[in-house]
């Protein structure tokens, strides 16, 4: 009688590529978040993601290859946040859409990681801190300039907004960096919330005096 033929057993379906990428950038921002870049190991990187240490070679080819990965990664996904209101119409929404905006990204898990990140990835080396730098001078500043000149009606407005920009985004932003990034602290934590109202409506008061009074002289 003809043998019958055993059939393989089946192996999972695998994740579609750009998910297993995502995977594995996750996993690397936790890992170097919690042990430095040097301490990240790629083999420790590989038996979390259940998978060989070759396999990673995939995905970047060194781990200064992966550092510059993660900040793309990252600084892509700060770019796509959507803050919990409607788009403003108004000058006078700036300060509030600012701040929920920045709420709305501290509220992730994956930002107060990739904060300790950055910190921990540019004292290790001068070569990641000049990619992060890069990447803050291309893709995040610009940012600010362009929401301000959607709402100044000239050159002297456009710096006073993007000013108030700036002091909003800085002071949450270290606001935040204390209690999520250094405490651990969850996004409702009272005193912080409460700090977060103080400065949007000291943004919102200087919209006031030094935009909306000089219109109105």
């Amino acid at each position: 009688m003809p043998k019958r033929s055993v059939p393989k057993s089946r192996r999972p379906a695998e994740k579609p590529e750009p998910a297993r990428r995502e995977e594995v950038l996750e996993a690397a921002l936790a890992l170097v978040a919690e042990r430095g870049v040097a301490g990240a190991s790629l083999r420790a990187l590989a038996k979390q993601l259940g998978i060989s240490q070759p396999s990673l070679y995939h995905y970047f080819s060194s781990k200064d290859e992966l550092v510059s990965q993660i900040v793309d990664y990252c600084t892509n996904k700060m770019i796509q946040i959507e803050p919990p209101e409607r788009p403003l119409s108004v000058v006078e929404e700036l300060p509030r859409f600012v701040a929920d905006t920045v709420t709305a990204l501290w509220s992730t898990e994956r930002h107060p990681r990739f904060v300790r990140f950055l910190f921990v990835a540019a004292m290790e080396s001068t070569e990641h801190r000049a990619v992060i730098r890069r990447t803050f001078e291309e893709r995040l500043y610009p940012a600010f300039s362009v929401m301000a000149s959607a709402f100044a009606r000239d050159d002297r407005e456009r710096r006073e907004l993007q000013g108030i920009i700036w002091m909003i985004v800085y002071s949450l932003g270290l606001a935040y960096m204390e209690r999520r990034a250094l405490f651990f602290s969850t996004a409702d934590d009272p005193d912080l919330l409460d700090q977060v109202e103080w400065i949007t409506r000291a943004g919102e008061s200087l919209v006031r005096e030094r935009v909306l009074a000089c219109r109105e002289r």
